[in-house]
C-alpha cells in the first residue's frame, strides 16, 4: 500500500514536494533519498559476476535526472573496484533545477563517464565493447499533463530514445524506470522490466482494473523522508491552480451559479464573494426576491432574478436550468448558503441536483442542501464536493462512512479506477480542522488557522471558493484541498491585519492575497 493512502495523481509529486519543503525538508535530500533507492535496486539487479559489463543511468534535465546522478554517483563508489561499471548518458549539456545540476556536478567530480547528447551523437564516444547489464530509465518523470499524448518523448529525449532503439536492435538490456517509465501510456513509452516509484504509485502505472499497465514491469514504491502533514494541503497545492492565458477572453474562467438566501440573505453573498476571488469570472446569486432587496450587492456579483419571493421552491427550477443552457452555460454550481430547510426548497434542490448531473456541471452542496441528499447516498454521475460540519454529516450518513459512500458513488458512476476519474468527489467536514475525504483511500486534513475563523459565514465562503476554483477547471479533490489551505491562510492574514474584530465579509479579499502566493512559486 502506498504511504498516502492512494494512487497519486501525476501532479500531486510537485505538490508533496512543495509542501515538503514549507515544512523544513531540505529537497536536496529528497533527491538523495530518491537516489539512494534507485541505487539499491539497481544493485540488487545486477548480479556481481566476473567479465565486463556496464549500467548505463539515461538521464534527462529534471529531477528525475537528478535521482539517477545520485544514484550512478554511489554505485560508482561502491564498484570501484569490480568489473561492473557506471557510464551516465545525459540528453542535455545542463540541468534545469539548481539542485539537479548539483548532483550533476558532483557525479562528474566523482569521474563517473558523462555523455552528453549532441543532436547527432555524443560528446564522448561510447565504448561498443562492453556488455550491457542494465539500462536505468531517468529520462523523464510523467510532468504535469499525465500520461499518454502529453508524455510523448520529444525533441533531445526523443533523439537518445531512438539512438538506444538503433543501438540495442538485436536485444534491449533489462531497464528499471526511475519512478515512471519515459513517454508513460505514450506511443513512445520505453518498455521496462521494473519500475522503481516514490512515495505512491502514480496514475498511469496501473490500468483501470488495477492490473500493472504494460511495459511498465513490476511496481516497487520507496518511502521518501518528509513528514506526515506533507500530504494535507499546503502551499503546493498552488501548483494545481490553472495557469490564466494570455490571449483569455471574458468567461473563459468560468462562470458560477450561486442557489440560496431566503430566510438568510448574507450568506449566498459571501460564497459569490469567495468564488470570485478564486479567480472565475462571472458570478451570479439566484435568491428568492425579497432576500435579494435586502441585499447591498457587490458590484462583482451578478443578481440572477427568480420567481420566488420569500423562499426558494420548484418555481424556479425552470429559469435555473435555462440560466444553464444559455451562452456558453455554467461551469459549478454552489447550492445551500443561506437557504433553509422548507420540504418544497428541498424538492426543488433535489430537482436542480439532477438537472447538474445530466449537465455535467460540477456542484457544491452546502448547508441545509445537504439535506435534500438522499441517507447515506449520492447522485451517481454527479462531480462534487459535499461541505457538512459534523452534526451536518452525522445527520446525512448515519452509521456509513465517507470513504464507504464515496468509493460507492464510484461505482455507480461508472467512473474509471486509477484515473483522474478518483478526483471527481469529495466530502470536507468542516471544523477546528477540516476532514476530507476523496475515492479510493483519499483523506488528509487542513488545519492551523485563525482561531476567529470559527465565526458565522466561514463555512459560506468556503463552499464560494470551491465553486470558483471547480469553475475554473479544478477537479473536486484538488479544488477542495486549496480552498481549505487559502481560507486558513486568509484567515491568518485577516486576523494579522485586522484583529479578532475581523469579520467574515472581510475575508474574501485575504483570499485573493493568498492566492497570490502562486506568483513566487
Amino acid at each position: 500500500m502506498s504511504e498516502s493512502g492512494w494512487l497519486m495523481h501525476w501532479s500531486e509529486s510537485a505538490v508533496f514536494d512543495a509542501n515538503a519543503a514549507a515544512l523544513g525538508v531540505d529537497l536536496s535530500e529528497l533527491m538523495i533519498s530518491a537516489g539512494a533507492s534507485l541505487a539499491s535496486e539497481v544493485s540488487s539487479g545486477v548480479e556481481h559476476k566476473g567479465g565486463l559489463g556496464e549500467v548505463w543511468f539515461l538521464c534527462g534535465p529534471g529531477n528525475n535526472g537528478g535521482d539517477g546522478f545520485v544514484a550512478a554517483s554511489a554505485l560508482y563508489s561502491l564498484w570501484f573496484d569490480l568489473p561492473l561499471k557506471i557510464r551516465i548518458l545525459t540528453s542535455h549539456a545542463q540541468q534545469k533545477s539548481d539542485i539537479s545540476q548539483d548532483m550533476r556536478n558532483t557525479a562528474k567530480s566523482a569521474g563517473v563517464s558523462i555523455h552528453s547528447w549532441q543532436g547527432n551523437g555524443w560528446s564522448i564516444p561510447i565504448p561498443r565493447d562492453r556488455k550491457v547489464l542494465m539500462l536505468v530509465d531517468c529520462l523523464l518523470g510523467v510532468g504535469p499533463q499525465g500520461p499518454g499524448t502529453p508524455a510523448f518523448p520529444r525533441g533531445s529525449i526523443g533523439e537518445v530514445m531512438d539512438w538506444l532503439m538503433a543501438r540495442f536492435e538485436v536485444q534491449f538490456p533489462r531497464i528499471l524506470a526511475c519512478d515512471v517509465p519515459t513517454g508513460l501510456c505514450s506511443s513512445k513509452q520505453m518498455n521496462v522490466g521494473r519500475t522503481l516509484t516514490f512515495h505512491a504509485p502514480k496514475m498511469g502505472l496501473l490500468d483501470e482494473i488495477g492490473d500493472i499497465a504494460n511495459g511498465v514491469g513490476g511496481i516497487k514504491v520507496a518511502s521518501l523522508p518528509w513528514p506526515d502533514e506533507t500530504i494535507n494541503p499546503g502551499i503546493g497545492d498552488l501548483l494545481r491552480f490553472p495557469a490564466l492565458k494570455d490571449d483569455a477572453k471574458k468567461g473563459d474562467r468560468g462562470r458560477v451559479l450561486v442557489i440560496g438566501g431566503g430566510p438568510y440573505h448574507g450568506a449566498p453573498i459571501l460564497s459569490g464573494m469567495a468564488a470570485a476571488r478564486m479567480g472565475a469570472d462571472l458570478i451570479h446569486v439566484a435568491m428568492p426576491s425579497s432576500a435579494s432587496a435586502r441585499v447591498s450587492w457587490p458590484t462583482e456579483l451578478i443578481p440572477e432574478k427568480i420567481p420566488d419571493e420569500e423562499i426558494f421552491s420548484l418555481n424556479s427550477v425552470s429559469t435555473l436550468e435555462q440560466r444553464m443552457k444559455s451562452g456558453r452555460g455554467i461551469q459549478a454550481i454552489v447550492i445551500g448558503p443561506g437557504l433553509g430547510d422548507a420540504e418544497e426548497t428541498l424538492d426543488a434542490v433535489r430537482e436542480l441536483l439532477v438537472i447538474a448531473t445530466v449537465r455535467g456541471i460540477p456542484t457544491v452542496i452546502d448547508a441545509d442542501a445537504i439535506k435534500a441528499l438522499p441517507k447515506r447516498n449520492m447522485l451517481a454521475g454527479l462531480k462534487v464536493v459535499i461541505t457538512p460540519h459534523s452534526k451536518e454529516l452525522e445527520s446525512w450518513l448515519e452509521d456509513a462512512t465517507c470513504s464507504e459512500t464515496l468509493d460507492s458513488l464510484m461505482n455507480e458512476s461508472n467512473w474509471r479506477n486509477f484515473t483522474p476519474d478518483e478526483e471527481n468527489a469529495v466530502i470536507i467536514e468542516t471544523g477546528a480542522v477540516d476532514h476530507i475525504w476523496g475515492i479510493n483511500r483519499r483523506y488528509c486534513q487542513s488545519s492551523q488557522g485563525s482561531a476567529r475563523m470559527a465565526m458565522g459565514g466561514t463555512g459560506d465562503l468556503l463552499a464560494g471558493a470551491i465553486g470558483g476554483l471547480l469553475a475554473i477547471g479544478m477537479a473536486p479533490w484538488p479544488a477542495t484541498r486549496l480552498a481549505s489551505y487559502l481560507l486558513r491562510e486568509a484567515g491568518k492574514m485577516a486576523e494579522a491585519e485586522l484583529g479578532i474584530g475581523m469579520v467574515a465579509s472581510d475575508i474574501p479579499l485575504f483570499l485573493a492575497k493568498a492566492l497570490a502566493h502562486r506568483a513566487a512559486m
